[in-house]
Parts: C-alpha cells; sequence; structure tokens
C-alpha cells in the first residue's frame, strides 16, 4: 500500500489505531511499551495490509494506466468495497464488492500490492485486526 493512513483517517484517528494495537501487543504478545510502539507505529506506516484491512473500507487501484484493464490480476474495478476479511486454508482474502455488485475474493497481499486504502469505515471500531 502507498497511502499513508494518517491522510486516509486523520492524525488524530491515525494516533487512536496506533495506540490500540499497541495496546494489544503489549497486552496479548508481552511487548515491552517501547517495543510494542515501535512494531505498532512501523505496521501501520508500512501500510501492513493484514493489519489495516477491515469491512466498510473502499480501495482504489493506484496503478496508472491500469484503469478499467484490471492490471492483469483478473479484477475490473477500480474500486472495491471490502465486506469481510476471510481467513481460509488458502489463505486470507478480502471479500469485496465492485461498484457493479460483483462479490470478488482476492488475496489479502494483492489487494495490498495494487490498490490504496481511500476511505476508512466512518464507525470507530478498532476491532478490526481478525
Amino acid at each position: 500500500m502507498h497511502s499513508r493512513i494518517d491522510l486516509v483517517v486523520g492524525g488524530e484517528r491515525a494516533a487512536e489505531l496506533v495506540n490500540a494495537y499497541r495496546e494489544r501487543l503489549e497486552r496479548l504478545d508481552l511487548l515491552p511499551p517501547p517495543a510494542a510502539l515501535e512494531v505498532a507505529c512501523y505496521a501501520y506506516a508500512s501500510g501492513c495490509i493484514h493489519l489495516l484491512a477491515a469491512p466498510g473500507q473502499l480501495w482504489v487501484r493506484h496503478a496508472a494506466g491500469e484503469a478499467g484493464d484490471g492490471g492483469g490480476d483478473g479484477l475490473d474495478a477500480d474500486e472495491l468495497l471490502l465486506l469481510e476479511v476471510e481467513n481460509s486454508e488458502s489463505g486470507y482474502f478480502a471479500v469485496c464488492r465492485e461498484p457493479c455488485g460483483i462479490v470478488v475474493r482476492v488475496p489479502l497481499d494483492e489487494l495490498g500490492r495494487k490498490f490504496n486504502l481511500a476511505r476508512w469505515p466512518h464507525k470507530r471500531d478498532d476491532r478490526n485486526t481478525w
């Protein structure tokens, strides 16, 4: 992902997300506070798709010149509304709806490589990690 999370949700909300993840790392992974903060900051700054992906988000294709052609990835849409994140035996997928209404399963890594997060859901819910 090439977009900064603070540009999508604003600086205050980005700080809330980073701090919520830091708290989870301290509580669940027993990381010391400085290490937990470093990991949380890095994860959001680098656009870690496994951390960021959450229902309700809008993702847009970022590669110039691929509009409408799907970029050879089998996706015709330049926008995807993320409906749910799925963990299956074959990997992690984003179940998304294209603007035309078609529902597609996109590997999370592919979503992160080919699309940018354009809009975060309005609901303030920090349970976006699965």
